[in-house]
């Protein structure tokens, strides 16, 4: 040591180095090499230092009283400068680099979300903007490279995801269970919080249970619909038996219970097994009604009253479905209770006809005649209402089917159809009453008429006709006249 420190002192007082120098170079090299770390961990690779960090520890190898030999020696203080150089040069180029990638990673993650508005994209810029290190840049490209890879990605899982929510909506309208559905969305709302890489990392597995879940939530769906039609149709059935007296409280108690089944059920199988009951509860109502359809039923204790004037066909219709409840209400006193509205028809500057309205009151004459404007009818509103004062039991009234009088006579109810005097079908050529409403007629040239329905077989229809007493009617023929109004009463 005395003898390195001696040659040093010599070299020294010989003008070849400067001890001072050394110290100096020594602690810039240090200087520098701290710097080359800050540089590493604000981005710039290992690999763009590996030559300056070999140099350094070339120099380091040999330590002469605390300074790097290299730096006793001449030509250490431009090693010093090019290292700086080399060390600014890595930095600038490196950053320009990165903030090239950076900046093409956000155009080509602009084009992946288009259409996207600016206030969308302005916190991206913003944070281009605050960036200023290669490290920031390189986060900022690796993030945006990896949300352009993910969009594709995240509009597919948001596709499946809006679809199960829609199954959802559609299963709360069906009245099923949509499980595991809830805590599946929530997932998928959770998912679009996350970062790139979370996102990146758990893609898969969200989609891959969407799928699932969207597949079995839309085969039970389909399977519910069904299941759901057939309850419906199962309790029609059981309605339509009702009608006709049947007593089907049995089957009832079956629909009762698919309901609460259907209402549990999670897999196909089970609504399959839920619509395989009420298909055989809805054959057995069919069955039920088919069996008395093919039978004659006529209603007994209702009798046969003609009408007492031209045009009070419905009062004695009425009249007589009253008997059935051992009500005596006359043709007169329903005229009475009824009042009339006798202003005469005219014609407005439209065309229309304009007369009375025969759902409030009777219109014109009843001695009067259709044919000639003189006097009309009335229809089933002010009809109930009057037998309703009268104590009488009213069960159904108002627009009807066929079928359905068929079902209330069968069940031993009298019907007071609305109907055309020759069993036909005729064009409908409805006028406006007086206060605005439409009114269905077929008059002046063909004439409505009211009969009481009292009777079904197979095949026809046996009613009173208060002009020409009791007969049957062919169903064919019934319907043909009955569809122009489709209006009836329902008695007890």
């Amino acid at each position: 040591m005395v003898l390195l420190v001696a040659m040093v002192s010599s070299l020294g007082g010989g003008g070849l180095i400067d001890l001072g120098s050394a110290f100096v170079l020594q602690s810039k090299a240090q200087t520098l090499h701290d710097r080359w770390d800050y540089m590493r961990q604000n981005g710039i690779p290992d690999s763009h230092l590996v030559e300056l960090n070999r140099e350094w520890t070339a120099a380091q190898a040999y330590m002469v009283v605390g300074a790097g030999g290299i730096f006793w020696l001449p030509g250490g203080a431009e090693t010093i400068t090019r290292w700086q150089e080399e060390s600014d040069a890595i930095w600038s180029r490196d950053l320009s680099a990165f903030r090239s990638e950076a900046l093409l990673a956000e155009q080509n993650l602009r084009v992946a979300l288009a259409p996207e508005s600016y206030v969308q994209r302005k916190s991206r810029l913003d944070a281009f903007g605050q960036a200023t290190t290669p490290l920031d840049f390189s986060t900022l490209r690796d993030e945006w490279n990896m949300e352009a890879r993910l969009v594709p990605i995240d509009r597919r899982i948001a596709g499946f995801a809006g679809t199960v929510v829609g199954e959802v909506h559609r299963a709360e309208q069906l009245g099923v269970r949509s499980d595991p559905a809830a805590g599946l969305i929530a997932r998928a709302g959770a998912y679009s919080q996350l970062s790139a890489q979370l996102r990146m990392s758990r893609a898969e597995f969200l989609t891959r249970d969407l799928v699932a879940v969207q597949t079995n939530l839309q085969g039970r769906l389909d399977a519910a619909t069904v299941t759901q039609q057939s309850m419906q149709h199962a309790s029609d059935e059981i309605s339509l038996a009702a009608l006709y007296g049947l007593d089907l409280s049995g089957y009832q108690s079956r629909i009762a219970n698919d309901r609460i089944r259907y209402a549990n059920a999670l897999t196909v199988a089970e609504f399959n097994t839920v619509t395989a009951d009420l298909q055989q509860v809805s054959a057995a109502a069919d069955q039920s009604i088919y069996v008395v359809m093919s039978q004659t039923h006529i209603v007994s204790g209702v009798a046969m009253i003609y009408q007492d004037h031209p045009l009070s066909c419905e009062e004695a219709a009425t009249s007589m479905a009253l008997t059935h409840q051992g009500i005596s209400l006359s043709q007169d006193q329903i005229l009475n209770e009824l009042g009339a509205d006798q202003r005469p028809m005219y014609v407005d500057a439209q065309g229309r006809v304009r007369w009375g309205n025969p759902y409030e009151t009777f219109v014109g004459n009843v001695n009067g005649s259709e044919s000639n404007y003189t006097g009309f009818g009335t229809y089933y509103p002010p009809l109930v209402r009057i037998a309703k004062a009268h104590g009488a039991s009213v069960l159904a009234y108002g627009s009807m089917s066929a079928g359905a009088i068929y079902a209330r006579v069968i069940a031993g109810h009298p019907v007071v159809a609305f109907s055309t005097w020759d069993w036909r079908w005729h064009p409908r050529r409805d006028y406006l009453s007086f206060d605005g409403q439409r009114i269905p007629w077929i008059g002046p040239v063909y004439a409505s008429h009211v009969y009481t329905v009292v009777g079904v077989s197979p095949t026809q229809v046996l009613v009173n006709d208060p002009i020409r007493g009791q007969y049957w009617i062919s169903k064919g023929a019934f319907e043909a006249g009955y569809s122009d109004f489709e209006e009836a009463i329902v008695f007890a």
